[in-house]
């Protein structure tokens, strides 16, 4: 069974709600994908809590607006939209796939993060 670990290529499903139970918020796209690991400071505490998951499973997690950069750091997840008229969403994850990243995908990946915040207009609130 193929769990998450430092340098794998993640894809993950998103849904999101008002609530735990119930995932009725819209999301630009409902599927991310990123290398796991690459975070300039270490892993961020998104990765932590998808540390040894497996396909399939799924994550459920509480974030409030101004947690979201700090618990996010270097990955860019389309979540934004969801905190322009609440402070407070659910987020549920779930790992579609688990795959060994290619040499040119962990070197893009960190070219994007070394640029995260130079002058791009990532929307994140960098």
């Amino acid at each position: 069974m193929k769990k998450i670990e430092n340098l794998k290529k993640i894809t993950l499903g998103l849904k999101a709600g008002k609530t735990p139970e119930k995932m009725d918020l819209a999301l630009e796209n409902g599927e991310f994908e990123f290398i796991f690991g690459l975070g300039p400071e270490g892993m961020s505490p998104f990765e932590y809590e998808l540390l040894d998951k497996t396909e399939g499973e799924e994550v459920l997690i509480g974030l409030k607006k101004d947690e979201m950069n700090m618990f996010f750091e270097h990955l860019r997840l389309p979540v934004m939209n969801l905190f322009e008229n609440r402070s407070h969403v659910f987020l549920t994850f779930k790992i579609n796939r688990i795959d060994l990243a290619h040499n040119r995908e962990i070197v893009k990946a960190l070219a994007d993060i070394a640029g995260h915040g130079k002058g791009s207009e990532c929307g994140c609130g960098c």
